[in-house]
């Protein structure tokens, strides 16, 4: 059993993976449902955790926004990365004679009560926590935002799991005197729609840990926010990535929070695409053509190993202006004189004056690089806004 799981953590560490742990069946099962990996692997008997880090300096040119796209790109990469690892361990374990699957990375949410699609889904639970495996494999521990920490990246990684009826030397998970999180909060002060709280915790039980955490707000909350429907910050003065803004305040009861999601999601071009990566998140992955669309994230981007960069990031952060978006279809620092302009989609788009005027027959053969974008452009280059 040793040698094989030596054996596998190699394999993994020759593929690209920075961190990896295994943890049983048995320390999971006890926790939240999300942590249960037999709702997909039913004779599972251990989880195989695997972490990559993002480029440290892609990330602080996206959240000081001297560079959008390259971050974008970097985790589309790592997603890719994060697979292929995920499909070696699966294919030894397989060779070997064991049951094995390699868990989708994203948007593997259980079916909710009354939603026929994601579009409509309010709670967002995981068919299987990355997080929850990383913490009982000894990866990390979860910081105050709930985001998965490690002692070497912070919580600047990405994670995978494979599950598998093999029997596994499971490793220890890591001890309370060498928790990573020192609760600085500094990701709920660069949250635009607030969702961590600053004052009010919670506590979650995981792998025989009780980890303290924020209490957040509903989970539709922060979708839309890194949906990027509202990018904006409750100051006025940063954003996210985000062109968009809502012409109302986000409400504060959930019920109305969740009835504001699924309209944004209903009318959102992306939604309505049935080639969409809600339906198939492995393929967009894939698809060289396809834009991985990151506008925030800012909760886990500003959280360094180290508490003085932690400090530095949310500077970063909150003097970096806010975001508009150009006919051609980039996300960039938004001009003083930049001008909020109604959009069919329930949602308001920044842009500037310069641009609405230009007729640049070049400039409108591109088409923008994600579907909302897409038709939001469409919409300004044939609207009297021009």
């Amino acid at each position: 059993m040793a040698l094989a799981t030596t054996n596998l953590k190699s394999l993994a560490k020759s593929c690209g993976a920075d961190l990896i742990g295994v943890a049983s069946k048995a320390i999971l099962t006890d926790g939240p449902p999300s942590a249960d990996p037999r709702y997909l692997l039913p004779s599972v008997n251990s989880v195989i955790s695997f972490a990559v880090s993002l480029d440290t300096d892609l990330a602080r040119d996206f959240i000081s926004k001297k560079e959008w796209r390259a971050h974008c790109d970097d985790r589309k990469k790592i997603a890719q990365k994060l697979y292929r690892i995920g499909d070696s361990l699966v294919e030894k374990l397989r060779s070997d004679g064991h049951e094995a699957i390699n868990v989708d990375l994203n948007n593997n949410y259980r079916p909710e009560d009354n939603a026929a699609d994601v579009s409509e889904m309010t709670e967002f639970h995981p068919e299987f926590s990355h997080r929850y495996a990383a913490l009982a494999a000894g990866i990390g521990r979860l910081g105050f935002s709930g985001n998965l920490l490690t002692r070497k990246y912070g919580a600047l990684v990405e994670l995978g799991s494979v599950l598998t009826n093999a029997t596994l030397a499971p490793d220890s998970t890591i001890a309370d005197e060498d928790h990573p999180c020192d609760k600085c909060k500094m990701c709920s002060l660069v949250c635009p729609v607030q969702m961590i709280s600053t004052k009010i915790s919670k506590q979650v039980s995981v792998a025989g840990i009780t980890e303290t955490i924020a209490q957040k707000r509903p989970n539709t909350c922060c979708w839309i926010g890194c949906s990027g429907y509202q990018g904006l910050s409750t100051s006025g003065t940063w954003s996210n990535w985000s062109p968009y803004r809502l012409d109302q305040a986000l409400p504060e009861e959930k019920e109305e929070l969740d009835a504001l999601c699924i309209s944004l999601q209903k009318a959102d071009p992306q939604m309505q695409d049935a080639a969409n990566s809600f339906e198939n998140y492995r393929q967009a992955i894939f698809d060289p053509d396809w834009f991985y669309y990151t506008v925030c994230g800012f909760c886990r981007t500003v959280c360094s190993p180290d508490r003085k960069t932690r400090l530095a990031n949310r500077k970063l952060i909150t003097n970096s202006g806010t975001v508009a978006l150009k006919l051609d279809g980039s996300h960039v620092v938004a001009e003083e004189n930049a001008r909020e302009v109604e959009t069919p989609f329930g949602l308001n788009v920044i842009a500037s004056p310069k641009e609405l005027s230009q007729k640049d027959p070049e400039m409108e053969k591109w088409p923008g690089q994600f579907p909302l974008d897409r038709e939001v452009i469409k919409h300004l280059r044939q609207s009297d806004s021009r």
